[in-house]
């Protein structure tokens, strides 16, 4: 009995060991599964951790980015400013050289030289004479008087109130065996021709000699055209002063009473001689204040001194019939003056 009974207390002993054993097993493997999850918990962390540090990372590098490309946009802005602002200022500085006679920085290459002489049919066995001035001078009706034209002839150049040349427009003169071919160029101040690009735009550096035609005032333009003229040794220019006769008719007029018309054919003749004495006055003042105010316009632009030619288009046409013009005051001369011209410009071509 005592062995049987020590025989169940060693079973006993037995099963509580053995489940001793399992409960221990069991915690072992819940403490292994709690250290396995613990890891994966620390993985996930650490990989979480990673995950945040890199996107803070591609943050912070797509801000740095951002900053980059707005301080290079903003740089760019600042320099187009700068750029467009000194563009603005060296074009402003160009005009008021121009508007004051200063010799432009760029003169004309060769190509532009081959260009504009094939766009104005230059020829070597022709002189080329250009007449210049501001929009309304009268150039139009000059080159008919120099060829010895009257407005309305069929081969006149075309005039009117207001400037009737578009383009550069060439005329070849009617005289027989001779060697000038006329153009008329569009008046500077116009809109399409600005003044301060006149002389290049317009190509005026290839022809053999310009005439510079002025009316009460002498412009700005005008002395910028005769500046480029004297940069270049190959051209001649001359000033003259057209429509004479009309402005010392209106100056005449002036000093008598209002209303008062020379063409008024019912003037009485103390009337009459009363305006002719004050209108041969009215000649010498206009004549002297004419060639002193062009002098003093050259010497303030520290041009050379230069003789204005004072003419009007009826004279200068009975000049070509043989005959004389009361009105006639400097176009003899000028006719002379362009014949040596002719003279000196064959000669050198020769």
């Amino acid at each position: 009995m005592a062995l049987v009974s020590g025989r169940f207390q060693q079973l006993n002993a037995e099963e509580e060991a053995e489940r001793a054993r399992c409960v221990a097993d069991e915690e072992a493997a819940r403490a292994r599964r709690a250290a396995e999850e613990a890891a994966e918990s620390e993985r996930a962390r650490r990989a979480a951790e990673e995950e945040a540090e890199q996107a803070k990372r591609v943050a912070e590098e797509a801000t740095d980015d951002a900053q980059r490309r707005q301080e290079e946009h903003e740089r760019a802005a600042a320099e187009a400013a700068e750029a467009l602002r000194r563009a603005e200022e060296a074009r402003l500085v160009t005009e008021r050289q121009w508007f004051e006679g200063v010799r432009p920085e760029r003169r004309p290459s060769e190509e532009d030289i081959i260009r504009m002489k094939a766009k104005y049919f230059y020829s070597p066995n022709f002189l080329h004479f250009a007449v210049v001035g501001s929009s309304g001078v009268g150039k139009s009706s000059f080159i008919n008087a120099v060829r010895g034209l009257s407005n309305n002839h069929p081969i006149a150049s075309r005039t009117g109130i207001v400037d009737c040349t578009p383009q550069v427009t060439r005329y070849p003169d009617p005289r027989p065996n001779s060697r000038i071919i006329w153009y008329d160029v569009p008046g500077a101040g116009t809109p399409d021709v600005p003044d301060w690009h006149y002389f290049n735009a317009l190509g005026l550096y290839i022809f053999d000699c310009i005439i510079v035609l002025i009316d009460n005032r002498v412009l700005e333009s005008d002395l910028a055209i005769i500046r480029a003229c004297q940069q270049f040794i190959n051209i001649e220019v001359f000033i003259v002063r057209s429509k004479s006769d009309q402005h010392i008719n209106n100056m005449a007029c002036d000093r008598l009473p209002p209303g008062f018309d020379p063409c008024d054919s019912d003037i009485d003749d103390k009337t009459r001689c009363q305006f002719l004495q004050i209108k041969s006055e009215e000649r010498m003042r206009f004549i002297d204040e004419t060639r002193q105010n062009v002098q003093m316009n050259l010497e303030n632009k520290n041009l050379f001194p230069q003789k204005v030619y004072i003419i009007c288009k009826d004279a200068m046409l009975a000049i070509w019939n043989s005959s004389h013009s009361p009105k006639e005051i400097d176009e003899a001369e000028l006719l002379n003056d362009v014949r040596e011209c002719m003279g000196r410009c064959l000669e050198s071509a020769s």
